[in-house]
Formats: C-alpha cells, sequence, structure tokens
C-alpha cells in the first residue's frame, strides 16, 4: 500500500460515529501505558539494587566496578526482557486495534484506509474479492475487502481469518460507515473497471459475525442444515482448531511473559480435541432422555460452532496479557466460556424441540467446568 503524505491527504473522510474513535483510542491508550508503566516498572526494579552498590561503594575502583558488575549479574533477566516483549506485543495489538473498522476515503487511484501509521491507499487493481454479509433480523451489513496489496503485514490477514474468510488481507467496514452506499457504488464502479475478474460475493457467511449477532437464528440454521446435507467435517475441525490455537497462543505468551510448564501447550491441544469427542457424544446421547433424534455425525459437526466466540475472544485477550494485564484477561475467558455454554444450551433446546433451556443446563454446567479447567491451566 503506499502512504498518503502532505497535499495528497484526502479532505472527505468516511468514518464512524464518535464512540467507535472515543473507544479505539481509550484503549490504546490504556494498553500502551499500562505496558509502558510495566518497563519502567522493571528496568527501576532491575536497576535499583546496582544504584544501591554504586553508593554504598567507591565504584571507580577496581573493587567497586567488580562489586557493580556482581550485583548486576544477580539479577533476574526474566521480567527485564518480559517488558520489552510486552511493548512490541503491545504496539502489534495497537496496529490491530486500528486496523478495526478504520476509517476510509476515495482516491484516485484507490480505497484510502487510515492505520495507525498514517493513509494508505488499496489500489483498485488490487482488490480480489469484496464480501458482503447481511442479517436477517437487521439492515446492518459487513463488507470485508480482500486482495494483495500487502505481503508481511499480518494485522490484515488476522481481520479476514477472524471472519472465517481465508487468510487474505482484509479491510471491513460495516454499514453504519458514514456515505455507506455512495461508497458502495464507488467501490463497485471502480473494483469493476480497474479488475474486471473480481468478485462481488454478496452472499457471503461468516459464522462468526452471526453467532455473535444473530446467535439464535443462526443456530436454527445450522441445525437444519446439519440434519439435512450437511458440511464438510473439515469446517467444523477448523472451528475447533481455532479455539485450540487461539488458546495454546495465550499460554506461549504466558509462558514468555511470566513463565510456567513447558508442556502446556501440548496439554491445551489434548484438551481441546477430547472436549470435541465429549461434545459430540454429549449431544449424541441426549437422545435417550429428550424427545428428539441426533446421528453422531451431526453432533460432531454442531458441537465445534457454538465455541467460536471463544476462539474470537482470545484475540483481545492476547492483546491483555502482551500489554500486562492478565487478570482482564482472565475474566473476558470466563466471559467466552460463558457464550459458549448458553450457545450450546441454546442449540440443545433447538436440536431437541424443548420448551425450556432448564434441561439442557444441566449439560451446560459440566461443559462450563471443564472449559473452565483449560483457563485454569492458562491462567493458574
Amino acid at each position: 500500500m503506499a502512504k498518503l503524505q502532505g497535499d495528497n491527504l484526502p479532505s472527505y473522510i468516511l468514518s464512524y460515529s464518535r464512540w467507535v474513535s472515543i473507544i479505539r483510542i481509550g484503549t490504546a491508550i490504556v494498553l500502551a501505558g499500562v505496558a509502558v508503566g510495566r518497563w519502567v516498572v522493571a528496568w527501576v526494579s532491575f536497576l535499583r539494587p546496582v544504584v544501591d552498590v554504586m553508593g554504598r561503594t567507591a565504584w571507580g575502583t577496581p573493587e567497586g566496578i567488580r562489586l557493580v558488575l556482581d550485583s548486576v549479574a544477580a539479577q533476574p533477566l526474566r521480567p527485564l526482557i518480559a517488558a520489552h516483549i510486552g511493548i512490541l506485543l503491545t504496539a502489534g495489538a495497537v496496529a490491530l486495534l486500528y486496523s478495526l473498522l478504520p476509517d476510509l476515503a476515495i482516491d484516485d487511484v484507490g480505497l484510502a484506509v487510515r492505520t495507525l501509521t498514517g493513509w494508505h491507499v488499496i489500489p483498485w487493481m488490487s482488490v480480489t474479492v469484496v464480501r458482503i454479509q447481511s442479517f436477517a433480523n437487521s439492515k446492518r451489513r459487513l463488507v470485508l475487502i480482500q486482495g494483495k496489496w500487502t505481503r508481511w503485514s499480518p494485522w490484515p490477514r488476522l481481520v479476514s481469518a477472524c471472519l472465517g474468510a481465508g487468510f487474505e488481507p482484509g479491510v471491513l467496514f460495516t454499514s453504519d460507515i458514514r456515505d455507506f452506499k455512495p461508497l458502495i457504488l464507488r467501490l463497485y464502479q471502480e473494483v469493476r473497471q480497474a479488475s474486471p475478474q473480481a468478485l462481488f460475493d454478496d452472499e457471503f457467511v461468516s459464522p462468526s459475525a452471526l453467532l455473535a449477532l444473530e446467535p439464535t437464528s443462526t443456530l436454527d440454521t445450522l441445525v437444519e442444515q446439519a440434519q439435512g446435507e450437511g458440511w464438510p467435517i473439515g469446517v467444523s475441525a477448523q472451528a475447533m482448531g481455532a479455539v485450540a490455537a487461539g488458546l495454546v497462543l495465550l499460554e506461549l505468551m504466558m509462558l514468555i511473559l511470566q513463565g510456567g510448564v513447558w508442556w502446556a501447550p501440548v496439554a491445551i491441544v489434548a484438551w481441546c480435541t477430547f472436549e470435541w469427542l465429549i461434545g459430540a457424544f454429549y449431544l449424541y446421547a441426549l437422545a435417550e432422555f429428550f424427545p428428539g433424534e441426533i446421528e453422531l455425525e451431526e453432533a460432531a459437526l454442531l458441537y465445534p460452532l457454538p465455541q467460536i466466540p471463544r476462539a474470537l475472544l482470545t484475540v483481545p485477550m492476547l492483546m491483555l496479557i502482551a500489554a500486562g494485564l492478565p487478570f482482564p484477561a482472565a475474566l473476558l475467558g470466563l466471559a467466552g466460556v460463558l457464550w459458549s455454554v448458553i450457545l450450546t444450551i441454546f442449540l440443545v433446546r433447538r436440536v431437541f424441540l424443548l420448551r425450556s433451556i432448564l434441561p439442557a443446563a444441566i449439560g451446560g454446567a459440566f461443559q462450563a467446568v471443564f472449559q473452565f479447567l483449560v483457563l485454569a491451566l492458562i491462567f493458574g
């Protein structure tokens, strides 16, 4: 992406409400402030014993220099290294924060996007697909523009991955942006002219977005599809794999920044695999107690999908841990567990056509305990 500077900066900006900017800036300030504070505390803790030794000895003499060097060698390096890694990771987290729902502008050669480092232009000819997610119960639209305009930056790729649209770089905006309809019309015209082979996918389905914004109707659709033609088992495997991958990244970051046991990431992968098996058998066994039936294959397809919110919430959890805020990250992890458990309860209610969610809540309690143990392994 080419960077805009000076007189080339856009004069008409397509932005969101003021609250979006306030929340984004406030979150960035909190993350950066905590990370910098942690870095300062690490250096103060590292240098304080050295300063004390220098104050008690004539450190300009060979004996004083030896005592100072011994004091430096005696200080633990992990807190200092962790603080510097935390600064780098927090910078990445803030960059990702600015990659979500960025301000946009129309330029002669492409779509201008405001990032953490300024305005950059995505050439129209670099766009390969425009995906539009619609919703049944609202007029909101999600638009994901994907293409080949960046090679090294991971943040646009992560935006696409969170929506289940692969790993091509993506720019996400919603119908809440200013002048949405003129923007879509101009986007269609420019991309069609510059890149005729580009795909406009107005039937794009993002399971993560649908489960987050319209969970009940989405679960109804998923159950009907599973009981009908179904879908490849690899789709459900990717959903469960995203949960495991997110939790493993959390554990690896905790190992780097705070220490821990080396075998924890392997245990998390095994635990999530076992959870998928147990969850599928749990749904399959419920047919013995409730009216209705479900095949084991259908249960294996359905169980991982309500777990997608857990995978999504690992992204802000990683941001919090990088900044040195493990307690809020753990609370967010608890929220993800409760979210997925509630979705599973509604899934059971839909599969077996129950009038109340109370019979399904008993199994949900055991599921919650199972998933809490995974969080305990990470944050314990």
